[in-house]
């Protein structure tokens, strides 16, 4: 009886203090939907609905973030309160600037030298995109010196099974479906996101993605609460 006494305390203290957060998260008095709300101390995650409305379990003091494509990242630390109304803005969209030196002369040929540098500018980001984009060279994914590598072994071998998608692939997804801004809101800069990827999904369950050549809803919510905890280890490495 002494010995339950213990778990039976432990239980009652959790479902006094373990709550169902209940909210609604808005933009300019708009609704929100499918805005990925992660409390990160217990990796519990749920989407707001059409009416911006979501549901999770958290306990006082933990950290709760809201995520979505196009939006600045809201964090929180929950109180007492059950029901919260958050509000989260729109990432700015940066115009770049046309900086006209001349008056304009009629001549398209004479005119249109005054946009070179922009030409310039939007080249040489494509061709970054281009390269940060291409598979790393056998060269530099040689192992460092005195780093373990796994042996291969022998063993029966039952033919090549070929997955729909490569890594590169599954990474060329991620930046097109979540868009550079994403990552550059978490604090990466442009010519950082696919290192930043590589290092990250090493550490991620791909085989199933990679398999089947599909992200899941569900998929989609791992994959960024893994890029949420291992942004700070990539910063520190």
């Amino acid at each position: 009886m002494k010995k339950l006494l213990p778990v039976t305390l432990l239980f009652i203290s959790h479902f006094i203090f373990s709550q169902l957060i209940r909210g609604k998260i808005i933009s300019d008095s708009v609704s929100v939907s499918q805005v990925l709300v992660i409390n990160i101390n217990s990796q519990k995650k749920a989407y707001s609905d059409i009416q911006g409305q979501f549901f999770i379990d958290a306990d006082p003091g933990n950290e709760i973030r809201f995520l979505k494509d196009g939006y600045e990242r809201k964090m929180i630390t929950v109180k007492n309160q059950n029901d919260l109304l958050i509000h989260i803005n729109k990432l700015a969209i940066e115009i770049e600037e046309v900086e006209v030196r001349k008056k304009l002369s009629g001549d398209l040929r004479q005119d249109s030298k005054l946009f070179d540098e922009n030409k310039k500018k939007t080249t040489l980001n494509n061709d970054l995109k281009v390269y940060f984009k291409a598979p790393s060279s056998e060269e530099l994914l040689k192992p460092r010196h005195g780093e373990f590598v796994q042996p291969v072994g022998g063993g029966i071998s039952f033919g090549k099974i070929h997955d729909k998608w490569t890594l590169t692939d599954l990474i060329d997804w991620i930046r097109e479906n979540f868009k550079d801004d994403y990552f550059i809101s978490m604090g990466l800069g442009f010519s950082e996101i696919n290192s930043f990827l590589y290092y990250s999904l090493q550490k991620f369950r791909t085989g199933h993605i990679l398999k089947y050549g599909y992200c899941s809803d569900d998929d989609i919510g791992n994959l960024k609460l893994h890029f949420e905890e291992t942004f700070k280890k990539f910063r520190n490495k």
